[in-house]
């Protein structure tokens, strides 16, 4: 007895409990499945609030606005990030560090000088190697004008390296032939060349090298290049990296002080299938992103294309030239540094005038793509037929003109004729 009166209310709960589910999937089916060819929204189907009564929900959503424009198709590859110009300064002379300018991070102009060396020692040297040559250029005016030293005769110069000519001829017929050796060869050929060039010499140049003249220039400009040697300036302007010299410490030469960076034009070199070069070209947009700054996008171009394939990893190296100059962030330190990880966005197709919408507005349901327009405060559920796209668009074919308003956010829940309430335009 008390168990048949326990079961009394547990069968009508359930009955109510189905009662509500099959009213639910009624109202469901008949409000989100609207027909093949549902109405269009007008141009000014936005709004920004819509109202109602305590019993209904509005939802919350983002929009766009669907657009004619081209469609650019990118290839996505990394690379390393490079400097437009990038040295080694190394010492040129031995000697004492007595002055150090810049340390790493600092910007130096093309002509700063970035170390000093000790040039007590380089500049006794140059100055008697100026007393050298002052002496040979006296002696070199006295022989110039001494009657010793006879002018050459045209005719007989000409006349003698005619005869060494000859000679050198018949040397070369027997070496043919195999009447001279090899050895024997190379000594004719010498005393031939030497012959020509004391013949062909001008008479002042004689005269230089009876004077000690030519030697003693010589000796003169290697003095002024050591002493000059000892300032050791920046080529071109840049940052200073990798500097750990201090006052006082010594250097080799050919020792390497420092590395000198222009970052004025940052460059990338990225790796391309041999299957996707013929999409690239020079000139084509870049977007380069590195992951210091993950929200901003660097835009650059293809500068130069490899005409080589690796023939290892069957790719071609692609130089791409950034437009961001690696200036300073707001902290007053440089943006972009040579060597860093860059994800590199390629320009290799440009479709025109395409009907765009963002890619978050497409939904599939039903395994056929739809969108939702928002048309007088509600949400209208819209089949279109989809393009090509991109990583942020997507080409519209069909079922959405230019200036509808389609949702982009808060859709993925909402049926068809849902009240909707506009947060964001994007």
């Amino acid at each position: 007895m008390h168990r048949s009166l326990r079961r009394k209310p547990l069968l009508s709960s359930a009955a109510i409990l189905l009662l509500v589910a099959a009213t639910s999937w009624y109202f469901f089916v008949h409000s989100s499945r609207p027909g093949e060819n549902p109405v269009h929204p007008d141009s000014t189907g936005v709004s920004s609030s819509v109202s109602t009564n305590s019993a209904e929900v509005v939802f919350p959503v983002d929009v766009a606005v669907a657009h004619r424009g081209n469609l650019v198709k990118r290839l996505s590859t990394t690379g390393t990030m490079r400097a437009n110009r990038e040295v080694e300064i190394v010492a040129r002379t031995p000697g004492e560090i007595i002055f150090v300018s810049p340390h790493n991070g600092e910007f130096v102009k093309q002509g700063d000088i970035l170390v000093r060396l000790d040039d007590r020692e380089y500049r006794l040297a140059s100055e008697r190697a100026s007393a050298g040559l002052l002496s040979a250029q006296i002696e070199y005016r006295n022989l110039s004008s001494s009657v010793f030293i006879e002018k050459p005769d045209t005719v007989a110069l000409n006349q003698k390296k005619a005869d060494a000519q000859e000679k050198f001829r018949n040397a070369e017929l027997s070496f043919e032939n195999g009447i001279v050796s090899g050895v024997q060869f190379a000594r004719l050929k010498r005393d031939y060349e030497t012959d020509l060039a004391v013949l062909s010499a001008q008479r002042s140049d004689i005269v230089a090298t009876k004077s000690g003249l030519s030697q003693a220039i010589e000796t003169y400009e290697l003095a002024k290049l050591d002493l000059e040697a000892t300032e050791i300036k920046a080529p071109f302007s840049g940052y200073v990296a990798n500097c750990e010299l201090s006052t006082g410490g010594r250097v080799a030469a050919q020792q390497v002080l420092l590395r000198l960076v222009d970052v004025s034009r940052l460059l990338v070199d990225v790796e391309v299938l041999e299957s996707e070069i013929s999409r690239i070209e020079v000139g084509r947009k870049t977007e380069v992103a590195v992951n210091a700054y993950p929200s901003v996008v660097f835009p650059g171009n293809v500068l130069r294309v490899n005409p080589i394939v690796d023939t290892k990893t069957k790719t071609v190296k692609v130089t791409v030239q950034l437009k961001d100059d690696g200036g300073s962030s707001s902290t007053g330190t440089l943006r972009l540094r040579p060597g860093m990880f860059a994800t590199v966005k390629l320009e290799t197709e440009i479709l025109q005038s395409r009907v765009l919408v963002p890619k978050e507005a497409l939904l599939i349901r039903d395994q056929r793509t739809l969108v939702f327009v928002a048309q007088s405060g509600l949400a209208k559920w819209q089949y279109v037929d989809v393009g090509d796209g991109n990583e942020r668009l997507l080409e519209i074919q069909s079922g959405v003109s230019p200036g509808d308003t389609v949702l982009v956010a808060g859709h993925y829940t909402l049926a068809h004729d849902a009240k909707i309430r506009v947060q964001e335009i994007k």
